[in-house]
């Protein structure tokens, strides 16, 4: 190994960590059962001409509480329908959620080794909390990001950027199962990771153009501990 090498691989092991980033429905957490199930029970109690249909239910998936119950049940109170919401949720999310496979593994192992780690979501905060907190997985993250602006826009490259600096880190590893998250966060200057399910559709991922593409939370953490690829990413200013 020549000076020019061993400058750089001194360079590798001391690089400072990047602050590790999750998404989280279908990252994370498997939560479209939970989510269903008590917007189901919602619409059960007052439809009164609104069915949960297969439309409705998709947009259940990705839009925040307080805009679903102003826009389907717009005489009742907002705030009491996103509570039994949540207290549906609550009583039945043990049963409903489960984290992600291997996705313990990879949490405790960024703890161990001091990672500043975060988790942005377009799930309202308390809704966030609930599923963080019910799982026993609220303690894994120095900051816990969800939506109080009842916005329906998805990631954006301010909410990434924000985080990070909060964190004092240079660098970025954005890890999801969205697509479009993933463009938002190259856009960003995070280094970004697919995280494929047995359900995703790949041809749309590799669109996306993600730096590293994976079905195993094992495999990211062979990423963090291997060649720190993310040095040659810059967060946006």
């Amino acid at each position: 190994m020549n000076k020019k090498d061993k400058q750089f691989r001194k360079m590798e092991q001391e690089a400072a960590k990047p602050a590790v980033l999750f998404d989280f429905d279908g990252t994370l957490m498997d939560t479209d059962t939970a989510v269903i199930a008590a917007y189901r029970e919602i619409f059960d109690r007052y439809k009164k001409g609104n069915e949960f249909n297969s439309e409705v239910e998709s947009e259940a998936l990705t839009a925040v509480p307080e805009v679903m119950m102003k826009k389907y049940f717009p005489r009742r109170s907002t705030a009491k329908c996103v509570q039994e919401l949540l207290d549906y949720q609550e009583q039945h999310l043990n049963d409903l959620i489960q984290p992600m496979h291997g996705v313990r593994r990879l949490l405790t192992w960024l703890n161990e080794n001091k990672y500043q780690t975060a988790v942005l979501s377009d799930r309202s905060q308390s809704m966030l909390e609930l599923y963080l907190k019910s799982s026993d997985m609220y303690d894994y993250f120095n900051y816990v990001r969800g939506n109080d602006t009842n916005r329906t826009v998805e990631l954006e490259v301010s909410d990434i950027t924000e985080i990070c600096r909060e964190a004092g880190a240079d660098h970025c590893v954005y890890i999801s199962d969205n697509p479009e998250n993933l463009r938002t966060a190259r856009d960003a200057g995070a280094f970004t990771v697919a995280f494929l399910t047995e359900h995703s559709d790949t041809a749309v991922f590799v669109e996306a153009g993600p730096d590293f593409m994976t079905a195993s939370m094992d495999q990211i953490r062979t990423l963090l501990g291997g060649e720190p690829y993310w040095l040659a990413y810059e967060l946006a200013r």
